[in-house]
């Protein structure tokens, strides 16, 4: 089955291509210019030089973002499909209160904090840079506000699992050519974790 990924390592290619030519092309225009017309210098050659390395860095940037630094509209549904999944939280029993979820921080100049929950037996531990711990009447807050969750459907999760669940949100790129530029089509944007519980006191700090 055709890739559109392929679009994006073709572009890729041709940018490496393009870029042997350059060094070719001046090299042969500038061993003319000193042979055949005896001159060190040249403002028309010059000028090519400059336009023919604009074009290449313009283009490298270009390419370099599409790949690199992407940061689609998630809900722009012509480029990007999503599902969101809903699971229980297990309570730990272990030593100290009984929590949820326990948070794990280091104190350091730059860091970041990790969220370890239980879900059907199971651990799980995340990020804070994709996950947020929402609490209290609202199962929304500012961190996850950014993605698209639905919130009267958190209101029903609320009332199915008394507000201690995770609602796992996947976005994926579509295999359409758009996304193919960038080499992305077909692999995960980005997954997110929403941790629901009740309120502050079933959060375990480290």
């Amino acid at each position: 089955m055709f890739s559109w990924n392929l679009l994006g390592i073709l572009l890729w290619v041709i940018a490496i291509l393009y870029f042997i030519f350059i060094i070719q092309n001046i090299r042969k225009r500038r061993i003319t210019m000193i042979i055949k017309k005896h001159q060190k210098f040249s403002w028309t050659n010059f000028l090519i030089d400059l336009l023919e390395v604009a074009v290449f860095l313009v283009g490298i940037v270009w390419l370099f973002n599409k790949t690199m630094l992407d940061n689609p509209d998630l809900e722009d549904k012509s480029v990007i499909s999503s599902k969101i999944t809903y699971q229980p939280l297990v309570m730990n029993t272990g030593s100290g209160n009984s929590s949820y979820v326990t948070i794990n921080s280091k104190k350091k100049k730059i860091s970041t904090q990790t969220y370890t929950y239980y879900r059907a037996g199971r651990k799980a531990q995340v990020s804070s840079d994709f996950a947020t711990v929402a609490y209290g009447k609202s199962p929304l807050d500012l961190n996850a506000s950014r993605i698209p969750y639905q919130k009267s459907q958190l209101k029903k999760m609320d009332r199915k699992y008394q507000r201690a669940y995770v609602a796992t949100y996947t976005a994926t790129y579509k295999k359409v050519w758009q996304n193919g530029l960038g080499l992305h089509a077909g692999h995960t944007a980005t997954q997110y974790y929403l941790i629901r519980i009740p309120d502050a006191s079933f959060i375990k700090e480290k």
